[in-house]
């Protein structure tokens, strides 16, 4: 017999923090997770833990901004592209409010090596890599557009186009959500309901002809409903299933200014021509075999308008990164 190397297990890791920042609910390539990160105690470092058990996806509706945490049963790990360092949860681990006693304060260098560490807090974290630190907000670059991060409550007054993701808020300010995946297909964003943004994107003008300031919603925000409506208004699905609204923003990376244009472009050419078919949606069908009228319209103005080598979307690079970077900067 040949002798074999034991196998060394790779420990298991737990982390404690005061919660920071909560990712939206992301479902792509038929997985469905988030991102937290959790804050050290004694500095600006912020840990990054993707969560994408199924049964661990519930945390994220008792997950409260500001509060401690410990998780339980950690690996780490890192993006391919980036080379970007995260925790992940594994199948054992366990989110329970924070407790001094039960948490040993131990360097993180150790565990991001791989090396065993049977617990630690983030009050050491000092010596973590500057490349999880993230700035104040004056530190942020600002796009062309100026656009600017800030947190912004509220309560839906109006459904201007459900199928871009436009919402009223207030009677005056539009908010976007066609750059964030809609958590339950929008059911809680009714006329009435009560929204909290927080680290949302503010644009003053992004279209000389939209007659509303807009607060749009990347991937590095967090969309919270505080409270449902209490009229008695209808739900009106997104349908996210051959919606040629996000197909053609997903396939030509648009920024803000230009998906606006191409909002208005589609309600004045379904205005004008949804009379000559029977069904509207072969107007707006966007399907890969089968576009519809509308889609073989704009395809060739988006082709003149967006510039080659348009550089696709990274949604770790959007929600990971030190730097901010997101369509909406456009």
């Amino acid at each position: 017999l040949h002798s074999r190397f034991p196998y060394k297990r790779k420990t298991k890791l737990t982390v404690a923090g005061e919660l920071a920042k909560l990712g939206p609910l992301l479902c792509m390539h038929h997985k469905t997770f988030f991102f937290l990160f959790l804050k050290c105690f004694t500095s600006a470092v912020w840990i990054p833990v993707l969560v994408q058990r199924r049964n661990q996806l519930v945390w994220r509706h008792v997950l409260q901004l500001g509060h401690l945490y410990t998780i339980t049963g950690l690996s780490t790990s890192g993006l391919k592209k980036s080379g970007q360092r995260l925790f992940v949860t594994s199948v054992s681990s366990c989110l329970l409010p924070y407790c001094a006693e039960q948490v040993k304060e131990q360097p993180l260098d150790g565990a991001w090596q791989g090396e065993s560490s049977q617990s630690f807090s983030l009050e050491s974290t000092e010596q973590l890599s500057d490349s999880l630190e993230l700035g104040d907000e004056k530190e942020q670059p600002q796009s062309t557009k100026e656009s600017k991060i800030i947190s912004y409550m509220g309560t839906v007054t109006k459904i201007l186009n459900v199928q871009a993701g436009l919402f009223l808020l207030d009677n005056k300010v539009c908010l976007c959500l066609a750059y964030q995946q809609l958590l339950n297909s929008a059911r809680g964003l009714r006329p009435g309901a009560c929204v909290e943004l927080i680290d949302v994107h503010l644009l003053q003008k992004p279209l000389l002809s939209f007659p509303f300031i807009v607060l749009g919603a990347c991937l590095s925000s967090t969309i919270v409903l505080k409270s449902f409506s209490r009229l008695s208004s209808p739900y009106q699905s997104p349908g996210s299933s051959g919606n040629i609204y996000l197909q053609l923003l997903l396939r030509y990376n648009l920024g803000l200014p230009l998906y606006l244009w191409l909002v208005s472009l589609l309600e004045t050419f379904e205005e004008r021509f949804s009379c000559f078919f029977r069904h509207c949606q072969q107007l707006l069908r966007s399907t890969h075999q089968n576009p519809g009228a509308a889609e073989k319209f704009l395809v060739p103005l988006l082709q003149a308008v967006v510039p080659d080598g348009q550089e696709a979307r990274d949604i770790y690079k959007e929600i990971l990164s030190t730097t901010h970077r997101c369509p909406l900067q456009k």
